[in-house]
């Protein structure tokens, strides 16, 4: 299978990953689509999923990131905290739940980088669907 380039691979993972969520979940607007990376949100834009692209890091950062302001930030980080065993358990140990730069906070994991291919975005879109259905309901108050 040919690699793809960058935007062409980040193009393709929203139409993806709405095939694999339940319908509550389908409906997220899809954010500044950037060259390296793709946000997805649901109520607000400051509060999205994100898949971010590093090649100079030879990784690929799939995450639930917080970036409004420092208190709204935290409290989503707490809630997500007291979740901590859940979430490890559903999406496994390597999800860090920390504070970030500028007051920011995320959920996140970092992947190794493969070749950006067909099977590669399966295997990111499955990680993130993943993380979408681990956390959205904890973030709205259903689990």
């Amino acid at each position: 299978m040919p690699a793809m380039r960058t935007k062409e691979f980040l193009e393709l993972l929203p139409d993806l990953l709405r095939q694999q969520l339940p319908e509550d979940l389908a409906d997220f607007q899809v954010a500044h689509r950037i060259t390296s990376l793709t946000k997805f949100y649901y109520n607000q834009p400051s509060f999205h999923y994100e898949v971010w692209i590093q090649k100079r890091r030879k990784e690929v950062e799939v995450g639930l990131h917080f970036e409004s302001d420092p208190d709204s930030n935290l409290e989503q980080l707490d809630l997500l905290r007291e979740k901590a065993d859940q979430i490890h358990g559903s999406l496994g140990d390597e999800v860090e739940l920390h504070e970030w730069d500028r007051g920011w906070t995320r959920a996140h994991e970092s992947l190794e980088l493969d070749p950006l291919d067909d099977d590669f975005l399966v295997e990111i879109s499955f990680r993130l669907s993943a993380m979408i259905q681990t956390l959205e309901p904890i973030l709205r108050g259903e689990s």
